[in-house]
């Protein structure tokens, strides 16, 4: 009995032995299985977990190491349960707060030669490497540029700076804003430091950064001052010559510039145009922007070498006008545009009268009872005594002379004086009646001789001392018996001359039947008094500018010597003189009366 009991404890001993024998060596083999099932599942999460440990208890297991996101602990717990076979997890992670990156892009220097620092802390990843070469290339790539990067690389740091984004993020903010001085990344915030007159591109820099970085900072902060205009604002025109116009000056945007010289290219499109006007937004708004624009086409226009210079304090414009008229429809239209600018504004006009010079002219007539007469206008009286000097001694003190020569101011040359004084001896000795005369570059003979032979050689003496390339001549000379024009014809010539006035409709050079009814009256009666010769006196109301009334007055002239011609007057004979604007009220008539051409014996 003694002998099967220990038998039977032997046996059962030896069989609790094997039993627990066999049961370590399973439970070992299923831990290496379970752990290589989770180490393959956790082969992703390297990144996410540092030295990342899991220790197996039969299907229990407890995962330890570093994490940088809870979200990460997540997905490491809830990856290891997904393991089949594993029973229990027990976490023992560890989370570790890492710091943010810092990076401060600064700018100094001048514009060419700018200092570019680069500072700050991030994470000592791939991404460190790159973000260097992105700076590099967006700041550094210019010779005008010097680049400064000191960057600390710290593992303890998180990988969340924009990398990918800041080249083009730095490329266009400084491309919208120039005066940008920092650009700081900073505790998931983004800041922009600069000082700028624009609030268009403040707004437009700002709106960019948010757009651009919208996923990845937590919010823009807006370091960018808004300076107020320091410079204030000028403008200037000059005219050279009436041919080359230069604008320049200061003024705060393009679309007054813009504004002003198409303008001018419209009142004047002959000009050749400088722009040198300076647009900058450090300049004040100009105050005095409309009322210069309203002033600009008249200038342009009117004033002959023009000078202005526009400034907060004053409007100066200097330069020649045709007239006393223009210089005061210039100055009434600048105090009214510039009206309530008053105070310390100044308006200053210095335009001056500019009044054409008239022909130098003489005209020597001889009547068939022998009475000379001599005419005309000359420039200084030294001119007038030197012709009377050469010729007096040829006149004889019984001869009547009848002379009515002006000097004037304001009269062109008369280059001719001396051929003049020579032709008065072989004028009077070869001439019974008729007249020489000179007006300008134009000359003119008409004359009645007493025999051929005298006749050619007044001519040729004539044509010798009026070439034909420096003057035009019409010469006629007959040797036929003249009719001496009697009392009645000279007095009835007079008389139609003084009271023949031609009319023409508003901006019209056209003669209706009435006005040639009254030309012919007056033709047939000038033809009836050789020796004589007519001026053409073209008038204008004052509507319009000084030059174009000046050629309407001249069309008008032409008009009705034109149709003198067609009568037989000799073009020489008549003489146009271009009034334009100058004489508006004659004789108390209307000012309907200024659209005329009336004439004047000469």
């Amino acid at each position: 009995m003694k002998t099967s009991l220990k038998i039977f404890l032997i046996g059962l001993i030896s069989y609790g032995v094997l039993f627990w024998a066999s049961v370590a060596f399973v439970g070992s083999k299923v831990e290496v299985s379970l752990k290589q099932k989770v180490q393959a599942e956790l082969v992703n999460y390297d990144e996410a977990c540092e030295d990342i440990k899991y220790d197996f208890s039969g299907r229990d297991c407890s995962v330890s190491g570093t994490i940088y996101d809870e979200i990460d602990r997540e997905k490491i717990i809830e990856a290891i349960k997904s393991v089949s076979g594993v029973r229990k997890v027990s976490d023992e992670l560890q989370l570790m707060i890492l710091a943010l990156p810092e990076l401060r892009i600064e700018k100094s220097g001048e514009p060419n030669n700018l200092i570019w620092k680069i500072k700050g802390i991030i994470n000592d990843g791939p991404d460190a490497l790159e973000l260097q070469e992105v700076l590099g290339k967006t700041l550094g790539d210019n010779n005008k540029r010097h680049l400064s990067i000191e960057l600390k690389k710290d593992s303890g740091t998180a990988d969340s700076l924009p990398v990918k984004k800041i080249g083009s993020l730095l490329s266009q903010i400084l491309e919208i804003l120039p005066e940008i001085t920092v650009v700081e990344l900073s505790d998931k915030k983004l800041k922009l430091t600069a000082e700028t007159f624009s609030q268009e591109r403040h707004d437009k820099v700002l709106a960019f950064a948010e757009s651009h970085l919208a996923d990845e900072v937590d919010g823009i902060i807006d370091g960018v001052v808004i300076l107020e205009p320091t410079d204030n604002p000028k403008f200037s025109i000059s005219v050279n010559d009436g041919e080359e116009l230069i604008v320049s000056g200061l003024l705060a945007n393009d679309s007054l510039k813009n504004r002003i010289i198409d303008l001018i290219k419209q009142t004047n499109e002959k000009l050749n145009l400088q722009d040198k006007v300076q647009v900058g937004e450090h300049v004040r708004d100009a105050e005095w922007s409309n009322s210069i624009v309203r002033i600009i086409p008249a200038l342009v226009a009117e004033v002959n070498n023009l000078q202005l210079n526009v400034s907060s304090e004053s409007v100066e414009f200097s330069g020649t006008v045709l007239g006393d008229d223009k210089k005061d429809s210039i100055q009434a239209l600048a105090a009214q545009s510039f009206n309530g600018k008053k105070g310390s504004f100044k308006l200053i006009n210095e335009l001056v009268v500019f009044v054409p010079p008239d022909k130098a002219n003489l005209t020597m007539s001889l009547s068939e009872d022998g009475g000379l007469k001599l005419t005309g206008l000359l420039p200084r009286q030294e001119i007038y005594d030197q012709f009377i000097k050469e010729a007096g001694s040829i006149f004889k003190e019984d001869d009547g002379i009848n002379e009515k020569i002006e000097v004037k101011e304001n009269v062109e040359e008369a280059p001719w004086i001396g051929d003049m004084s020579r032709l008065v001896s072989p004028f009077l000795s070869s001439v019974q009646w008729g007249a020489l005369s000179v007006h300008g570059d134009e000359v003119a003979l008409e004359a009645e001789v007493s025999n051929p032979e005298s006749g050619d050689v007044l001519q040729a003496i004539v044509e010798k001392s009026f070439p034909l390339d420096a003057y035009k001549r019409v010469i006629q000379i007959t040797v036929a018996e003249p009719t001496a024009p009697s009392d009645e014809d000279i007095m009835a010539l007079e008389e139609l001359v003084t009271d023949t006035v031609i009319y023409f409709l508003t901006e019209s050079h056209s003669l209706g039947s009435k006005d040639k009814t009254k030309l012919d009256g007056l033709a047939e009666a000038f033809l009836k008094v050789p020796g004589s010769s007519l001026a053409l006196l073209g008038h204008t109301d004052p509507y319009g500018n000084a030059d174009y009334n000046r050629k309407l007055s001249r069309k008008r002239c032409e008009s009705v010597r034109d149709y003198l011609i067609d009568l037989g007057i000799n073009t020489l004979l008549l003489e146009i003189v271009e009034k334009g604007e100058t004489d508006k009220v004659v004789q108390g008539r209307t000012y309907e009366s200024g659209r005329r051409v009336e004439f004047e014996l000469r």
